[in-house]
This record gives C-alpha cells, sequence and structure tokens, in this order.
C-alpha cells in the first residue's frame, strides 16, 4: 500500500488564482481590449467563474492533490454566481 504523499500542484494553484482573478474582475473598471467591451464584461467574468469552479472540482477530486487552495478556489469562485441568483430573486420577489 503504497501512498503517495499530498502536495499543492498546478493544478490548486491555478483554481485559486482564477478565483482571485474573478473577485478582482469585478471590482475593476471593465477596460476595452479586444472583444471585451463593459457590455459583455458580466459574461467573461462568468466564464472565468466556471473555469474556476471546473478547475477547483478537479483539484478537490485528485487524491494527490491538497484540498485547501482548490476548496477555497470553489468557495472565492461560487461568490459571483450566488452573488447573481441572490439579485435575480430579489429582482423577481420585488424587492429591488
Amino acid at each position: 500500500m503504497n501512498r503517495s504523499k499530498k502536495r499543492t500542484t498546478l493544478l490548486g494553484i491555478l483554481a485559486f488564482l482564477l478565483g482571485i482573478l474573478c473577485i478582482v474582475m469585478i471590482f475593476i473598471k471593465p477596460v476595452e481590449f479586444g472583444f471585451v467591451t463593459s457590455s459583455n464584461w458580466f459574461i467573461v467574468i462568468f466564464g472565468v467563474a466556471v473555469v474556476a469552479m471546473i478547475f477547483s472540482i478537479w483539484g478537490i477530486a485528485r487524491e494527490t492533490e491538497r484540498n485547501f487552495l482548490p476548496i477555497i478556489g470553489f468557495i472565492i469562485s461560487m461568490a459571483y454566481i450566488v452573488f447573481w441568483v441572490i439579485f435575480f430573486l430579489l429582482i423577481l420577489i420585488g424587492v429591488m
């Protein structure tokens, strides 16, 4: 029974950094570069959040990966999606 030692890999670091990028992109003003304009900025942030969640789940599922950074990346990237779900629910019930 040879259990490999758990370690933080590039996958965990990438999941964490994409989650941080998602939060940073929420608070910076959209700059027009290429296909990203202020009108589709939220779509780009949503895409980054989805990619961060995919990498986080992949990192959590790996047995040789330490789960700390992928879990933090997952929580951070979920914050953006949960924000929009709450926002649309508040619009539906007439609060906003």
